[in-house]
């Protein structure tokens, strides 16, 4: 069912009311009036309405003044003064008030229905950008480099040379790392770089890919139906995130290594260059340098990107932040005072977190759900597979070579053990391994398990 719109008319003409009523209702919208600023501020606070239709001269105070009480009320409601009295002081005096628009008695009422359409595509627009910039701040608070070891302390140096810098970054470090948390960190430190648009090159059909960036004209293909505009030009001016990188096909990163170096773009079926002021960031888990000896990703690409290389090493090469990370997201799952006993802490720091940041994220997250007192205990729902086992035996005895598991054997053991605690959910099983599902299905393909 479509939503009505809420209106609201503030005019001391009854027939004005009555007319611009009547045309408005049968347009679809809900009406109110009111004949005076009193009546026409209460209306406004009690049916929050998205428009208003305001007379710039009422009977008991000015139209300006109503205006500013209702912006007090609510700063994103759109305000369209009408007048009698059209003059240039009076417009100027609307505007300065923070009226949207200003139409002069008479008027047509097809200009007043365009008006309205401006007005609305404007409140849609606002809050669009108001939902942007919520999940962008809700991203920046979730997503923080916690710890302070040497292994942090280092990283934060590199993000403070990056951030400095406008040359393009890639990130490398296994699945789960926090790439993308120390991508938003490079992005927060550059003051001239507002926009921050992540593309996830892994999940981008190949045939979509091309026009996914660069964007294409209209009816070039079948379905363009209209001009679309590419990631680059949507990141004109801010940050590019390419995250797993090492998923593009191998016939586009010429074109994405033309973007880089020229810093300009062509739409699929354009002959026109676009310039593009881009910063990118490109992510991976992959080795890119064993991919190229596979032939697999342009040698000229990887030197393009890795001109600032930051390589984010995995959870287990710095335990000494399980602590820290491990409160950090206790706080965020847990209400109130909560802590985690010091046995689970030495039992967590022992683990070698194959998902990495990810997984103790879920692993909190889980035991926060299952939390009963004021004591929340993680380390019960670690893994206890093959994984953590020859580790563990290790430190009892010397482990004769015969013993050793090959590690693409001890992954494999690792991803059915998790399958089968997780009932074979593969959607379960990502979330508790901290990887995506579309790295889960294809480590699954590659060991050719079903």
């Amino acid at each position: 069912m479509k939503k009505v719109i809420k209106l609201l008319i503030i005019d001391d003409d009854d027939f004005v009311s009555a007319s611009l009523s009547d045309y408005l209702i049968n347009k679809g919208f809900g009406v109110r009036t009111a004949s005076n600023g009193k009546d026409g501020i209460a209306s406004f606070e009690r049916e929050q309405p998205s428009l208003v239709l305001l007379d710039q001269k009422l009977p008991d105070m000015e139209g300006v003044n109503v205006c500013q009480k209702i912006l007090e009320i609510n700063p994103n409601a759109k305000i369209i003064f009408i007048t009698a009295y059209a003059t240039v002081q009076y417009a100027v005096e609307a505007m300065q008030a923070g009226a949207s628009h200003y139409l002069s008695k008479p008027f047509e009422l097809d200009e007043l229905s365009i008006t309205i359409d401006m007005a609305l595509k404007n409140v849609q627009m606002e809050g669009k950008l108001r939902v942007q910039d919520y999940e962008r701040e809700k991203d920046r608070r979730e997503k923080k480099l916690i710890g302070s070891s040497e292994v942090i302390n280092r990283i934060k140096e590199q993000i403070e040379l990056a951030a400095g810098s406008e040359a393009t970054v890639l990130l490398t470090g296994e699945t789960g790392v926090g790439k993308n948390v120390v991508a938003i960190a490079i992005h927060d430190l550059q003051a001239k770089r507002e926009t921050y648009l992540t593309i996830n090159c892994s999940a981008i059909p190949e045939n979509l890919m091309e026009a996914e960036y660069f964007g294409h004209e209209k009816g070039v293909f079948t379905g363009a139906e209209t001009r679309r505009e590419g990631i680059f030009e949507l990141s004109d001016g801010g940050t590019l995130v390419l995250d797993e990188i090492g998923d593009i096909p191998i016939h586009l990163q010429s074109k994405l290594l033309t973007a880089l170096e020229d810093k300009t773009i062509r739409r699929i079926g354009s002959g026109r260059v676009i310039p593009v002021d881009v910063r990118v960031i490109a992510t991976t888990n992959e080795n890119l340098e064993e991919a190229i000896r596979e032939k697999r990703f342009r040698q000229d690409l990887y030197y393009r990107l890795a001109v600032l290389n930051i390589h984010i090493p995995p959870l287990r090469d710095h335990p000494e932040d399980i602590s820290e990370i491990s409160d950090y997201f206790v706080k965020r799952f847990c209400r109130g005072p909560v802590r985690i006993p010091d046995s689970h802490i030495r039992k967590m720091m022992k683990y070698p977190w194959p998902g990495n940041v990810r997984e103790l994220r879920n692993v909190i997250e889980r035991a926060a759900l299952l939390l009963q007192g004021d004591e929340i205990r993680p380390a019960d729902l670690l893994l206890q597979d093959s994984l953590s086992s020859p580790l563990e035996k290790s430190s009892q005895k010397t482990m004769n070579i015969r013993e050793i598991i090959p590690l693409e054997e001890v992954k494999r053991r690792h991803i059915l053990s998790a399958l089968r605690a997780c009932s074979g959910n593969k959607s379960l099983t990502a979330r508790s391994l901290g990887v995506s599902l579309s790295t889960l299905k294809r480590k699954l393909r590659e060991m050719n398990i079903t």
